[in-house]
């Protein structure tokens, strides 16, 4: 096994947005260091593990302090690199990488001379949800995925309704389909103190209770029906707690954002907070928000929802896709496009504000505790070293 070579693309973990992507394979190779670290203080030999880094981003890959996680410096820059990659320009990367089995962690491959490889496919909302979808990535995923499905040993996915979206829809065998989940890491999300939730209100300028929505700004996240079930509730209760939008913008959001500004021009406390929230921050945003909601139309997974349930928030979403491999019964599911639904619930969880914040900060944590980096970097280094046999 020593001799056993294994690479990762690290282009998303070193992307200037570091997007729910790089937050997962951080979370991955960070479970594999963890590995690796056990099995070498027990006397084990363990495979060579490298992350792929273009030269002018080495700099951020060493600040994530892995301990047995090798760096393979390419001698492109990222955005060289990227474009290259992205119009299947690259060269077999292996012939200047090495032999091994690579992992291609955004869908996509890259072209190897000599190696075997798995692909990461998250969800296929780029094929079965095409009107949430930007058109050009959606038909480069759609394309790209086809091609690199002809020559992976292997496809990595986040949950149990990906992996047969894989299967059905690519025709790909069910078998080669491995699930390794993401997970919230509860050394990092749990619920935070009251003196902290304060001080980062303040920071971002959020100034009464919130009910809080975390994702990107974009149609698949189904924000209108947030906004009209937001807008429904009495006005007795939107005096007292605000809708927060946390997220990035992303694409065909004109109209949400129009409808937005009309809204707030007729009263209803809609924000936004004064600057981009970091992830250092983002427990404690969780942790304040009277609760999460999240009513997206489809997910790979859904990470919101399970941060949210490890830091004792409690969880209003979907009932659709993956959503419910993640939820269990720690929130309430409903229908993406009921919006009195998710007004009576908002509603409901705010009458018993108290009562709700104790169940979600058992329940949540209990099913946040069934998810784990360690158990999911496990997947990958099982199946791996199995192909590579």
């Amino acid at each position: 096994m020593a001799n056993k070579k294994i690479f990762f693309d690290g282009l998303p973990l070193v992307d200037g947005h570091f997007s729910g992507v790089g937050q997962y394979n951080l979370g991955i190779l960070r479970g594999l260091d963890a590995i690796l670290e056990r099995d070498y203080l027990a006397g084990k030999q363990t495979p060579e593990i490298y992350v792929i880094i273009p030269r002018d981003r080495i700099p951020q890959f060493i600040n994530f302090g892995f301990k047995h996680i090798r760096l393979k410096k390419f001698p492109l820059n990222f955005v060289t690199m990227s474009r290259l990659w992205r119009y299947n320009l690259l060269p077999p990367i292996d012939l200047l990488m090495g032999r091994g089995f690579y992992v291609f962690t955004r869908f996509v491959d890259m072209r190897l001379a000599f190696s075997k490889s798995s692909i990461v496919v998250y969800d296929l909302s780029y094929e079965s949800h095409k009107e949430y979808a930007e058109d050009r990535n959606a038909k480069f995923l759609s394309e790209g995925v086809r091609r690199s499905l002809k020559r992976a040993s292997r496809v990595f996915t986040i949950s149990k309704n990906s992996k047969r979206e894989v299967n059905k829809f690519y025709d790909f065998p069910s078998e080669k389909i491995a699930i390794s989940t993401p997970a919230a890491d509860q050394n990092y999300f749990y619920h935070r103190s009251d003196k902290e939730i304060v001080k980062v209100k303040q920071k971002y300028g959020i100034k009464k209770d919130y009910i809080l929505s975390l994702s990107n700004l974009e149609p698949r996240k189904n924000l209108d029906t947030l906004v009209d079930a937001y807008c429904a509730l009495p006005k007795s209760y939107r005096e007292n707690v605000s809708l927060l939008l946390v997220g990035v913008s992303g694409w065909k959001t004109d109209a949400l954002f129009q409808k937005i500004i009309e809204l707030v021009k007729q009263g209803y406390d809609i924000v936004r907070p004064n600057e981009y929230i970091s992830d250092q921050d983002k427990p404690a945003v969780l942790s304040g928000a009277k609760m999460l909601v999240y009513p997206s139309h489809y997910e790979g997974f859904g990470m919101p929802p399970l941060e949210a349930l490890a830091c004792g928030t409690p969880v209003i979403t979907s009932d659709n896709s993956s959503i419910p491999e993640v939820v269990g019964d720690a929130g309430v599911m409903l229908d993406c496009k009921d919006v009195s639904g998710f007004t009576k619930t908002m509603k409901q969880y705010l009458d018993d504000s108290e009562k709700t914040e104790k169940r979600a900060l058992v329940q949540g944590l209990e099913r946040a505790r069934h998810f784990n980096w360690e158990k999911s970097a496990q997947v990958y280094l099982d199946e791996i070293l199995e192909t590579m046999k």
